[in-house]
């Protein structure tokens, strides 16, 4: 059983062309959660923190088919937006 479980959400909308509509003012939400019972009883956004993070915990690279200074100030913030 994992001890902890993440996603990373780009929010886009519909249209065409994906990679060319992700700018610097894209959305984006990682969240990271143990996964533990305790954990349920926080609200899922409680968990955001940053792409950078996640690839750190992960090995993983996301978001690598995008020009360097974009993945970078993408993947170093942490989503405060809307959650309802």
């Amino acid at each position: 059983m994992p001890e902890r479980y993440w996603k990373v959400i780009l929010i886009l909308p519909v249209g065409e062309d994906d990679l060319q509509r992700i700018t610097s003012d894209t959305r984006i939400i990682a969240v990271d959660m143990p996964n533990t019972q305790q954990a349920n009883a926080q609200p899922w956004y409680d968990y955001r923190t940053s792409v950078d993070e996640i690839e750190a915990a992960t090995g993983l690279d996301f978001f690598n088919a995008l020009p360097v200074g974009l993945q970078d100030s993408l993947e170093v913030g942490v989503d405060a937006g809307a959650v309802h």
